[in-house]
């Protein structure tokens, strides 16, 4: 969390150094909504077997990826903020709980989060914009596998991340961004619900504009 502050001071001053000269005059504010789906590289490693005691006991089935949706409002030519809701889900069987006339059961978990955002621009043009964004909100983490991770029961986790580097292409009306950054979501480092999640994402938006309004000098 403190490295999370500690990049937040560093991106503010940057991204109020890199608005438009003539941002001052007259700003119009944006409303943005936007869909995308990011990868789950990380989890894509339990796809290979795990061994226990020299056997394999358990296999990913499927992994969904990221759906998430996000409300942005531009408050500024270089600073949003706004919401945006994720979701995944995974599912595997143990093979420990094979039996000779059944397969072994299939389990389940899934990460709901709700993440208020904020977002700096540090680079302006026509049709290209460079951002960087912090998250900081909850995930809602259940499913049915029974252990002190993801149980029958609903858990909430403290849910954070960035995005590093967000790459918006288009003009005024509907664009595509690309986004390298990450999410977790824990409560120490032995109650782990989501760690370096969805490091590529992208995504197809939407800006409509408010009334314009002028700044305060």
């Amino acid at each position: 969390m403190k490295r999370l502050l500690c990049i937040m001071i560093v991106l503010v001053p940057l991204a109020a150094a890199a608005a438009p000269a003539d941002s001052a005059a007259v700003f119009t504010p944006v409303h943005e909504v936007k869909a995308g789906w990011g990868d789950m590289i990380f989890e894509s490693a339990m796809k290979y077997e795990f061994t226990h005691i020299g056997k394999p006991y358990t296999r990913i089935d499927y992994l969904t990826g990221h759906f998430f949706a996000e409300y942005q409002y531009h408050w500024l030519p270089w600073l949003a903020s706004g919401m945006q809701i994720d979701f995944f889900q995974a599912g595997w069987h143990d093979r420990r709980e094979l039996s000779a006339s059944a397969r072994a059961p299939q389990h389940s978990y899934y990460n709901l989060s709700f993440l208020p955002t904020v977002r700096f621009t540090w680079f302006h043009s026509a049709y290209v914009n460079l951002y960087s964004a912090a998250f900081v909100g909850l995930t809602i983490n259940g499913g049915t596998e029974q252990d002190f991770l993801t149980g029958r029961h609903t858990v909430l986790y403290p849910a954070f991340g960035l995005t590093m580097l967000g790459c918006r292409v288009g003009g005024k009306g509907w664009y595509g961004t690309v986004e390298w950054g990450g999410l977790s979501a824990l409560r120490d480092i032995n109650s782990i619900s989501m760690a370096s999640s969805r490091i590529i994402a992208v995504s197809l938006a939407y800006q409509f504009n408010s009334k314009p309004r002028k700044q305060q000098p």
